[in-house]
């Protein structure tokens, strides 16, 4: 599995940063809508646990 995220380390980084950007637009639209504001908090929690995982891969 250590070696599936390294090799597609750039797709990890461009998942998580989509992820979080979608999230934070999302709840910045939807601001005040109990549904959406909450998808958009899930979306940026997954983001960030993305983009932490591609900053912990090493070689």
């Amino acid at each position: 599995m250590k070696r599936f995220f390294y090799r597609n380390r750039n797709l990890v980084l461009v998942l998580g940063i989509l992820l979080l950007i979608s999230g934070a637009l999302m709840g910045y639209l939807f601001y005040g809508t109990e549904p959406h504001e909450t998808y958009g908090g899930i979306l940026c929690g997954l983001g960030f646990g993305v983009l932490l995982i591609y900053f912990s891969i090493k070689d």
